[in-house]
């Protein structure tokens, strides 16, 4: 079968959606665990994938860059990244939600209302939720109801909680953070240094400690603030376990984590706190500058998390810092400590809010590593356990594309079984068209990927499924799977398939071309050259319009080439050899250099060929060689010159055979024809009774080739010609039928091989005069292929002939054994099974039973 010019596999949009999808999740997954340089690179990052075209997600995607934005007082940035969503009505409430919250960290309460009042609750998810009840505790609380906002950021918290852990922490932080400004503003910042002087050692004194360095943060003294708070940490007692916290959350907002302080301070706290709140807050900020942040700061945070874990009467936060120090060690590519820490919360902690990060993260890292397999049983675990919570349709299509990758790295049929079964359960979800079709794609893909072709047949004459995928997706899937078929010499089946499939509306002129000319080569493969010229006309039209946009003309003059080299095959087939050969100029001509103007000297001198003019032929290919010695063509054009001279089967010729096929192995070691022109080397020199040389030849192609699938054909022609030349050497005899009796018992041998070793063992034993050793050879394929599981029906042509043949020689056995009502039964079986030789059989069975016992008493 000729190369395909056009078999690169059709990429489809959705081989990348695993790709896509973990950006876009890891981008989320960092802003809830409270990463948010993290959170608004990966989702940069991801916004910069074009295969992302879904607006939502894309949207979504800037949602999250602007709240990691706002986490870290990047205002302005934030402000743009709202900008490129739009005033979509879907979005409006969120986009005003974070507008307002803009406003809240510029103190602006008039702006921060005025935006609230477009922003619809019912049209918020739970996080949002929070920060909407956060958003008018505060305006409560800048208009003086403390009471209205208590109610508020509770309410806040409450969300949050039920939301995330981390969003739980960022909410108490403001909380705590407002709270405090406000009861700072009510004073003078004299009033609060005198009462602060006043009460110290008291736990009054203390509250006003943090009171007063509010106010000194707030009148740009942080110094001085950091020294009022350092001096009441020192003097705090243990008693007062909860102001001990605050002050140290205030050491870690005030110095901050840059500062040797503020280190210690987060570590003191999230290690020995007493408030869970305030401890989640300070393990949140020391992870989030911590992860990608300079050394120092690694090195506390890596502490903390450290001796979180190892407290030996447990830790509140276990789960959490399991976590956190999980996503460390993805980010530094520690898998092996990830996956320990993966494992410790979900045996340890079933019911941790963390799990479902840790499912994700697990995933994402299996995924990361190429283990695709282990990539869809967490994803699996995510789905059964997270459900609710997550968008099931997404993952249902990641799961098959996990099982679809692993397919396509192992090569294994079954794993992309499991990827169509993946991709059918994905197709019963709520999909858009775009994605159905892809979807649908790749279930017609999986199925041929697993040799499942009926199975994808089915597919694709599904109308129901049909109807709901795009032209182009299912043109491509035809494609795929007529292509598929070719390949597999179902070449008029392929036809008839592609015949009623003509339409060309909807499809790009690239998509137009290509059917066109799978047309043109099924027409011709499947015998029906009178149908070529129309599809080439075809083909020849569409490419005439495209060769007017594309980028790369050459590669339209490549199909076009190969299209008049198929007509010009089709019109020698139907005798009209004057405009074939002129065609086959015309290519060579017009396309001078190209692989098809090459391969149109293979046509016209396998033509001369079968009309037995061998000289001209050889003196074609000659030219091709001679003119072109680096073409890859030229191997086999040597190839077919030494088939034409053994054609013409005198000694002189086989020599000249013999030299060209060595020409070969000398000229183009790399090319693949080599072992072929050795085996063929093989063959020759026994026809020429060379039987040593040909002993060589094999032992040779046997050492060298030992992983190649067709090496069996070298081994069973050297046992043929080790036990030619027992009559020298009888160890050769034992060293043939141990060969044979290798490829008979191979289970990887192809059949029709096993078969043919099977009857060379027992005309063999003939030979030798071993009788019952030939008959027992015999026998066991008897028993194989007819009464036992592997039956006749797995046999090709060929397996069927070799099985025939032994079938005669052991009912020749029992003749000449004057058992003639058994040698009779096995003719009887050759007639009722159709195999070579019935009718031999049947005129064998007449002339046995006109000597047979049994018949003379009839």
């Amino acid at each position: 079968m000729d190369q395909i010019p056009l078999s690169n596999n059709i990429s489809s949009e959705l081989s990348g959606i695993g790709d896509v999808f973990w950006k876009a999740k890891s981008a989320e997954r960092a802003l809830e665990a409270g990463l948010y340089e993290l959170a608004s690179e990966y989702a940069r990052t991801a916004l910069q994938d074009e295969r992302i075209t879904d607006r939502n997600l894309r949207n979504k995607l800037r949602l999250i860059r602007a709240d990691a934005m706002l986490a870290t007082d990047r205002l302005s940035d934030a402000e743009a990244a709202l900008e490129e969503i739009g005033q979509e009505p879907s979005n409006t409430s969120s986009v005003d939600l974070r507008k307002a919250l803009i406003a809240l960290s510029r103190k602006n309460a008039s702006s921060a209302s005025r935006y609230l009042e477009s922003v619809q609750s019912s049209d918020l998810e739970g996080g949002e939720l929070a920060w909407l009840a956060l958003i008018h505790g505060w305006l409560d609380l800048t208009s003086g109801d403390y009471g209205g906002s208590e109610i508020e950021f509770e309410e806040a918290g409450n969300v949050a909680q039920r939301t995330a852990p981390s969003l739980y922490a960022q909410i108490g932080f403001l909380t705590f953070r407002f709270q405090l400004e406000f009861a700072s503003d009510q004073l003078s910042l004299e009033d609060l240094e005198v009462a602060y002087e006043r009460s110290r050692g008291s736990e009054t004194g203390f509250r006003y400690a943090q009171l007063l360095a509010v106010s000194l943060q707030n009148e740009n003294r942080a110094d001085e603030a950091i020294e009022v708070l350092s001096t009441a940490f020192s003097e705090i007692p243990e008693t007062y376990a909860e102001i001990k916290d605050g002050i140290q959350l205030l050491q870690i907002l005030i110095a901050g984590l840059d500062s040797s302080l503020g280190q210690n301070a987060a570590k003191g706290l999230a290690i020995e706190g007493s408030d869970l709140k305030l401890q989640r807050i300070a393990l949140q900020n020391l992870v989030s500058e911590g992860l990608n942040g300079p050394d120092g700061i690694k090195r506390i945070m890596r502490e903390t998390l450290d001796e979180i874990i190892a407290t030996s009467q447990g830790h509140p936060m276990t789960a959490e810092a399991l976590y956190y120090r999980s996503i460390d060690g993805f980010q530094n590519e520690d898998h092996t400590r990830l996956e320990d820490d993966g494992k410790r919360i979900v045996d340890l902690y079933p019911d941790s809010e963390y799990n479902q990060g840790m499912l994700t993260l697990l995933a994402s890292s299996a995924w990361q590593r190429n283990r695709f397999r282990t990539a869809a049983s967490f994803l699996t675990q995510l789905k059964s356990r997270f459900a609710d919570k997550l968008d099931v349709d997404r993952l249902n299509i990641l799961i098959a594309d996990c099982y679809f990758r692993a397919g396509d790295q192992a090569d294994s049929e079954g794993d992309f079984s499991d990827a169509a079964d993946a991709y059918r359960v994905a197709l019963e979800g709520d999909l858009e068209e775009q994605e159905f079709s892809q979807v649908f794609f790749q279930l017609v893909l999986s199925h041929l990927n697993a040799n499942e072709f009926d199975e994808a047949k089915r597919v694709l004459d599904n109308p129901e499924l049909s109807r709901k995928s795009s032209p182009v997706e299912i043109w491509q899937a035809e494609w795929m799977l007529i292509k598929q078929m070719r390949l597999r010499q179902e070449s008029i089946e392929a036809y008839e398939r592609i015949n009623s499939f003509v339409s060309l509306e909807g499809l790009s002129l690239s998509l137009q071309m290509k059917m066109l000319w799978l047309g043109s080569k099924l027409s011709y493969e499947s015998g029906l050259y009178g149908e070529t010229r129309t599809w080439v006309d075809r083909l020849t039209a569409v490419l005439g319009d495209l060769l007017e946009d594309v980028e790369d003309p050459e590669f339209v003059n490549q199909v076009e080439s190969d299209a008049l080299l198929t007509l010009a095959e089709s019109l020698l087939k139907s005798d009209q050899i004057e405009e074939g050969l002129a065609i086959l100029a015309r290519v060579r001509n017009e396309f001078g250099g190209s692989e098809s103007a090459e391969r149109s000297y293979l046509v016209e001198a396998r033509h001369l060929a079968d009309q037995d003019l061998l000289v001209e032929s050889s003196q074609l290919l000659n030219v091709l060689v001679t003119d072109n010695p680096h073409s890859k063509f030229a191997p086999l054009a040597l190839y077919e010159i030494a088939l034409n001279a053994e054609k013409r089967g005198q000694g002189e010729y086989l020599n000249q055979a013999l030299e060209l096929l060595d020409r070969i192995t000398r000229d183009y070691p790399e090319s693949d024809l080599v072992y072929y022109a050795r085996l063929k080397q093989g063959n020759l020199a026994r026809r020429l009774n060379k039987f040593e040389t040909a002993e060589v030849v094999y032992e040779s192609l046997e050492n060298t080739y030992r992983d190649r699938p067709d090496r069996y054909w070298a081994q069973i022609s050297l046992a043929d010609t080790l036990i030619a030349r027992a009559s020298e050497d009888p160890s050769k005899f034992e060293a043939g039928i141990s060969r044979l009796e290798l490829l008979m018992d191979l289970p990887n041998v192809p059949i029709e091989l096993r078969v043919e070793a099977g009857y060379k063992i027992g005309t063999a034993w003939e030979t030798q005069g071993e009788k019952l050793k030939a008959k027992a050879a015999y026998w066991d394929l008897y028993d194989l292929f007819v009464l036992k599981e592997e039956g006749i029906q797995s046999l090709g042509k060929k397996g069927r002939y070799w099985l025939s043949r032994s079938m005669f020689e052991l009912a020749e056995i029992f003749e000449n054994e004057s058992n003639l009502d058994t040698a009779v039964e096995f003719y009887e079986k050759i007639e009722l099974l159709g195999l070579v030789g019935s009718e031999l059989a049947r005129a064998r069975i007449e002339q046995l039973r006109g000597r047979s016992p049994v018949a003379s008493v009839q």
